[in-house]
């Protein structure tokens, strides 16, 4: 195993902190962590900086932290687990006053978000190789038209970012439709330990190039 360790930062929401696992349990980013380790033969030391309920507004702000950006600076592996606070904010929203324009309103500052995300980290004079690693989402409520629609609306978004060479879109949703009841808890919204593993599983089947060819 190489001497020199790959440096992954996991920046985002419930899913990176890994609400819905037991504490001391692993979930998605300690999953991955692993499994990166194995594919790339090298000591993987990895950094979270998430929060439960965190939107992409608060992934954003997160990227002016003087410690974050350090850690950008010096990542090889960056994950972010974003959005689906925001969708879920808009779903209460709605119920509320049955408003549908919430909902468009609320994926266009997500995008907006997601690409000053984006433009932020790129902006931080890496001097190395790095890849980015991003999820769609999955619908915890496949029986409400509205909430698939708008999930369905932002996928379709996030794999604009797909198109930059260091970035990859994993997806979430296909792992968990159909299979709520499996990989998600009791509460309905977040991943189980199966999950996270299933999703860990997604992120690393979709390489490491150029950090490994």
């Amino acid at each position: 195993m190489d001497f020199y360790p790959f440096h992954y930062l996991a920046l985002g929401d419930s899913l990176t902190v890994g609400v819905g696992v037991p504490a001391f349990d692993p979930g998605f980013v300690e999953h991955y962590a692993c499994l990166s380790k194995r594919s790339l033969k090298k000591c993987i030391h990895y950094k979270k900086n998430a929060r439960r309920g965190a939107t992409t507004g608060d992934v954003l702000n997160m990227l002016h932290s003087p410690i974050v950006i350090e850690y950008v600076k010096h990542a090889d592996i960056i994950t972010i687990t974003a959005g689906g606070n925001d969708l879920l904010n808009a779903a209460k929203a709605f119920i509320q006053n049955k408003n549908e324009k919430i909902f468009s309103n609320v994926l266009e500052q997500s995008q907006n978000n997601y690409s000053s995300i984006m433009k932020r980290i790129h902006n931080m004079e890496k001097q190395k190789e790095f890849i980015i690693r991003l999820t769609n989402l999955y619908n915890p409520f496949p029986n409400i038209p509205i909430a698939e629609e708008g999930i369905k609306t932002f996928n379709s978004l996030i794999y604009n970012f797909s198109k930059d060479k260091h970035v990859k879109v994993a997806d979430i949703y296909n792992i968990v439709k159909g299979n709520e009841r499996a990989l998600l808890t009791r509460d309905g919204i977040h991943l189980n330990s199966r999950g996270y593993y299933q999703m860990a599983l997604a992120f690393h089947k979709l390489g490491y190039f150029p950090l490994a060819r």
